[in-house]
């Protein structure tokens, strides 16, 4: 795994917004039982950025990366971009340290938040709704309080059998029937709180995964089927960039 050129920065990765950022971002370490230096670490973990639409760049012992679109099958999908740093620690082990983003995390944690919109938009259209039938109702109550009109047929129209006429309010009540039903946000509130738990699934989860390919990537046990399958398909590697 060759480095990138010395005296360029590795490939940057985002802005840093304290508190908020950790929505879509993990953390954390990974300890290195051998005696391994920077490249020799990160030359084991090579085969996770030999895949199509990878960008890596190495500077010292800090190695940035960006994927874009990658597959289902990679490794990293669910973490984009990200740098590794390996660094020697009090008790003279070496760990490697890792701060990735993801964003399909970060997608996970909006979608609630636009279901919730879209309820909250049905439960307004719902209280304007209520308010037009009752302002509706009244008008009618005032009309029913006239005295009624008896409508009677002409008696020709009764001598030739035609039916009855039909008693207004009975329209009006089939009318009211035949209104579009009010919508119902329960739908949205559902699928809020199924993205909201895939979101907590994912955030704990995820970090978790990538802690032990990290692992095991050190520790010479990555499987390649997917460097293979990647270099089959794309008939390519990707190779180191320097910003």
């Amino acid at each position: 795994m060759s480095r990138a050129p010395a005296g360029q920065s590795a490939l940057r990765t985002g802005i840093d917004l304290p508190y908020i950022d950790r929505i879509w971002r993990a953390s954390g370490e990974v300890a290195i039982d051998e005696a391994l230096t920077p490249e020799e670490a990160f030359q084991r973990l090579d085969p996770l950025f030999q895949t199509p639409g990878t960008r890596y760049a190495v500077e010292g012992n800090t190695l940035a990366y960006a994927k874009h679109n990658p597959a289902a099958q990679d490794k990293l999908a669910t973490f984009t971009s990200g740098t590794l740093r390996v660094e020697r620690g009090h008790d003279g082990k070496s760990r490697l340290l890792f701060h990735v983003r993801s964003n399909a995390l970060l997608l996970c944690f909006l979608a609630p938040l636009l279901f919730l919109g879209f309820a909250q938009l049905m439960v307004t259209i719902n209280a304007w709704e209520k308010a037009d039938a009752a302002a509706v109702q009244s008008a009618e109550k005032k009309v029913a309080d006239k005295p009624k009109v008896k409508h009677e047929l002409h008696p020709i129209d009764k001598l030739l059998g035609a039916p009855e006429p039909e008693d207004p309010e009975k329209k009006k009540e089939k009318a009211k029937d035949k209104k579009k039903e009010k919508f119902d946000p329960t739908g949205a509130y559902v699928l809020a709180g199924l993205f909201f738990l895939i979101y907590l699934v994912g955030r704990m989860l995820e970090p978790w995964l990538l802690k032990r390919t990290l692992r095991a990537a050190l520790l010479g046990r990555l499987d390649d089927t997917q460097t293979q399958t990647n270099r089959r398909d794309s008939g390519s590697v990707a190779q180191p960039e320097a910003c």
